[in-house]
């Protein structure tokens, strides 16, 4: 994808995303932060926390707008011919910067085009559940009952092209397994459908799987990427044998292409401080999301990577949007 050329040319340039004091300057005295989907969702409920320790740092007002449309495209569009002096920000979750541009051609945006990484937030835990009908208690024992059966297991996700499907898609490449995925109309009937047994099991948000297995409607085998202080019982697939399930969905804000250096370095030094605050931390744990905060070379290092990952599997596995 060209615009990930973009991105190799902003690593080779990576100074211009180290602090510079010398020139920073406070934020204006009305800092915008544009949500790109309607209120209640992770997105909002990140970005809303996010707003609440920037508008901490600066002290100044801070007012969040949800402008939902076209998968984001709609906010990323009232971005572009925004000021550059951090005034204007957008929250993003990761689905939007390094999975989509790739399945959906007609997306409307380039996402290094049309905006400037300034820092990662957090990133959401997400689990592996099944059905209390399957009899495994581990990863390992799941798949071998998968690879056992005369049927594929079916498993759930949010929909062809979600971020719960591309990790069905990696859940195959690492055990060697063949599944029957079923898209749904969002994550809840997915859920809903294991817990009743019609399907085996999904990927799905650790905050949410954890009231389901407390219940005993569901079991949740592995949690994807690192361990999460929401069940630090429950092992990683890389603990239990499986590697490749790493990828984690992340949030992050943007600014305009045309944010300035100053700015934006100003911006993410303040979103950090927030970050580094138990208040802050204990909000976004409770979201179902751990602290992630990365600027400069190492954000950008993040987001190519996971955007090579992401674009291989796509065209390996001819994943398109029904």
């Amino acid at each position: 994808m060209s615009s990930w050329r973009v991105a190799v040319s902003l690593l080779a340039s990576v100074a211009a995303f180290l602090p510079d004091h010398t020139h920073a300057q406070q934020p204006t005295s009305v800092t915008r932060v544009v949500i790109p989907f309607t209120p209640g969702g992770p997105v909002d409920i990140i970005g809303r926390i996010a707003a609440d320790g920037l508008r901490a740092q600066i002290k100044s007002t801070v007012v969040v707008e949800n402008r939902q449309g076209a998968n984001g495209a709609v906010a990323i569009n009232s971005l572009r011919q925004a000021p550059g002096d951090g005034s204007s920000l957008l929250v993003v979750s990761s689905g939007m910067i390094t999975f989509s541009p790739h399945l959906d051609k007609t997306i409307g945006y380039d996402p290094m085009r049309d905006m400037v990484p300034i820092v990662n937030i957090a990133y959401a835990d997400i689990g592996f559940v099944v059905s209390p009908d399957v009899q495994a208690s581990n990863v390992r024992q799941f798949v071998a009952l998968a690879r056992a059966n005369a049927r594929p297991f079916a498993l759930g996700s949010a929909g062809t092209g979600n971020l719960t499907h591309a990790y069905i898609e990696l859940l195959k490449d690492s055990a060697g397994i063949n599944v029957l995925h079923v898209p749904y109309k969002g994550a809840t009937p997915a859920l809903a459908d294991v817990m009743g047994g019609q399907i085996a099991g999904m990927f799905i948000g650790l905050s949410t799987a954890i009231p389901a297995a407390k219940a005993g409607k569901v079991k949740v085998l592995a949690v994807a990427g690192r361990r999460s202080a929401l069940a630090p019982e429950v092992p990683t697939f890389a603990e239990q044998g499986f590697s490749g399930i790493e990828i984690l969905p992340w949030f992050a804000l943007m600014g305009p292409p045309g944010m300035s250096v100053a700015a934006r370095d100003l911006v993410a030094e303040h979103i950090v401080r927030a970050l580094e605050t138990d208040e802050v931390k204990t909000r976004l744990l409770a979201a179902g999301a751990t602290v992630w905060a990365l600027t400069g070379n190492e954000f950008l290092q993040m987001i190519k990577a996971e955007d090579d990952t992401w674009r291989s599997l796509i065209a390996a596995r001819k994943i398109t949007i029904d």
